[in-house]
């Protein structure tokens, strides 16, 4: 084989890949964002019910897919006297999803030696996007808003965990931590652009039970994003995922096929330009 052949199969086998990549943020290891917690640092708060094991985000052209693999996926509700909305005064809401934040830097407050325990909604990142979900306490899914947060700091732009908890100092979760977008502040826009998401229960192992989000970013900003920040966790934020999922990014579909066609059509020339020409023939 040619070695423009060579390097045509080479690379579409590396774009390939990329298609089928996602980047992972763990919520594990020494290094795992915990968050802050006035109570005591720790990883998950509650036990198992509210773990959060990894968030896998992934790009094909300009659909954006982020999957959660959580334990608390299809418990939606539980502690039903726990929880409220603050967007509309409904209480007994029990605990529910908290929306994705992202951006495309991560400055969480603190380090990862110590879980980044000083990190909350009024230090680290401030986040430039939102899904904000349309029924946070349904078990199967349902649909989302993409907002731009505009504002200058999360204040303006987030209801934190506070927020959704009216069980006052009887129960504990995780304060100040941004749980939502707040749609009713003047420096939330709604970008136009909405996305589906999605319970997946597994039953025999919880932990590996899943929430996945998707949108179509056509026209978004967020298509400039090779690497996304990204924050989740439950309204009381007993557990919360955020990090940094680099190199997001994987090429157009059909990008691999033209340069496999533009190098092996490069190879055939070079062939040709390199055969010997008959006597007498024209050059």
């Amino acid at each position: 084989m040619n070695n423009a052949l060579k390097l045509a199969v080479a690379a579409a086998c590396v774009l390939g890949i990329g298609h089928a990549g996602a980047a992972t943020i763990l919520d594990s290891g020494t290094t795992a964002y915990y968050g802050a917690d006035n109570k005591g640092a720790s990883d998950s708060i509650g036990g198992s019910t509210y773990d959060i094991s990894q968030a896998a985000i992934a790009r094909a052209g300009d659909v954006l897919t982020i999957t959660i693999t959580t334990a608390f996926a299809g418990k939606a509700g539980v502690n039903s006297t726990w929880g409220r909305d603050p967007l509309t005064g409904a209480t007994g809401k029990g605990i529910g999803y908290g929306d994705v934040f992202l951006s495309d830097t991560w400055n969480a407050a603190g380090t990862s030696s110590n879980h980044y325990a000083t990190d909350n909604a009024t230090k680290g990142t401030v986040w430039d996007y939102g899904f904000a979900l349309n029924n946070r306490w349904s078990n199967t899914g349902g649909t989302f808003k993409l907002y731009a947060l505009n504002g200058a700091t999360n204040a303006q732009n987030i209801l934190n965990s506070n927020s959704y908890i009216s069980c006052g100092t009887s129960c504990n979760y995780r304060e100040n931590q941004e749980t939502a977008v707040n749609a009713k502040s003047a420096s939330v826009e709604d970008t136009g652009l909405a996305g589906t998401w999605a319970v997946t229960v597994n039953r025999s192992n919880p932990a590996q039970s899943a929430l996945t989000f998707k949108i179509d970013l056509s026209g978004s900003d967020l298509l400039d994003y090779s690497s996304f920040a990204m924050h989740w966790g439950e309204t009381c934020q007993n557990d919360v995922i955020e990090g940094l999922a680099k190199n997001v990014h994987v090429p157009l579909p059909g990008t691999a096929a033209l340069l496999l066609l533009g190098l092996g059509a490069l190879g055939a020339a070079r062939r040709r330009g390199g055969r010997a020409l008959p006597p007498g023939a024209a050059a």
